[in-house]
């Protein structure tokens, strides 16, 4: 007579039903589940031992109290009972303790894979997060590409000459005001968008400059007349000696700013596109 649990692959066998589709709904892992039709109970978790047989017998369609009636009798642990009466006070409580400890180790796995799910879901959520964040800093009017040294952005916004500035663009706007601050001066930009800009000064190395969106830049100390040149301002906002400059940011084109020490003055010239 064939052991029970081969009696269990063949009836797995004659419906048709793969060990993976018992792994999907019972979460039981392959090996586990071939250990059982083989009979080598002793590779699985002591713990799980009697929860796995039931829910393989029960997803066969098998009969799952008797499959662990064999389980103790194949492995020499079925309990010898005193029957009294058909209905044993004593069977029915040693019954049901075996049910209710089933129960808690049926539970006990269920916890664990809610965990589990829980911390896949919360990985995913910071893997999406991260995602988002990189889309966020690439994302300046161009794609980003990735190469062998990393992400890096394509047809960066780039620091106008003066030659083309006056080969492509015309002077539309020009006003000087009175600056309530005196030299020296020290600039600082703050970016929320890509730009680009070049400093000049009488005194100091000229500098050029490609400014990444959500960034801070302090120019050094200056005393004599120097000018920004920016490509755009959009998303910019400029400070001399701590006083924002207003109605400079948001602009799609090239501004000139020539900072004048005495007296202290800003002139503010506006380029467009020649048509």
């Amino acid at each position: 007579m064939a052991q029970f649990y081969k009696e269990l692959k063949d009836l797995r066998g004659s419906r048709g039903i793969s060990l993976e589709e018992i792994h999907e709904r019972t979460k039981i892992d392959i090996p586990y589940l071939k250990a059982i039709e083989e009979g080598d109970f002793t590779i699985l978790p002591v713990p799980y031992l009697r929860l796995f047989l039931r829910a393989y017998a029960e997803e066969i369609g098998g009969d799952s109290q008797r499959a662990l009636e064999q389980l103790d009798s194949f492995l020499g642990t079925s309990r010898i009972k005193i029957q009294t009466t058909p209905n044993s006070k004593n069977d029915l409580k040693d019954e049901s303790k075996n049910q209710k400890i089933d129960n808690e180790i049926f539970s006990a796995s269920n916890h664990k894979l809610r965990l589990d799910l829980i911390k896949g879901g919360i990985l995913l959520i910071v893997f999406i997060f991260i995602i988002l964040i990189f889309r966020k800093i690439f994302n300046e009017e161009s794609s980003a590409v990735v190469t062998e040294m990393g992400p890096v952005l394509q047809h960066q916004i780039h620091p106008v000459s003066e030659t083309e500035l006056v080969t492509n663009f015309i002077e539309t706007q020009f006003s000087e005001e009175h600056l309530p601050v005196t030299p020296p001066f020290f600039v600082k930009l703050i970016t929320r968008e890509q730009t680009a800009f070049s400093f000049k000064s009488d005194t100091s190395v000229d500098e050029t400059k490609v400014l990444q969106a959500n960034f801070e830049y302090n120019l050094g100390a200056f005393v004599n007349t120097s000018t920004l040149l920016f490509s755009t301002t959009n998303g910019l906002t400029i400070f001399i000696n701590g006083v924002e400059l207003k109605d400079i940011s948001n602009y799609d084109y090239p501004i000139r700013l020539t900072i004048k020490p005495n007296p202290p003055a800003l002139v503010v010239q506006r380029f467009k596109p020649l048509q």
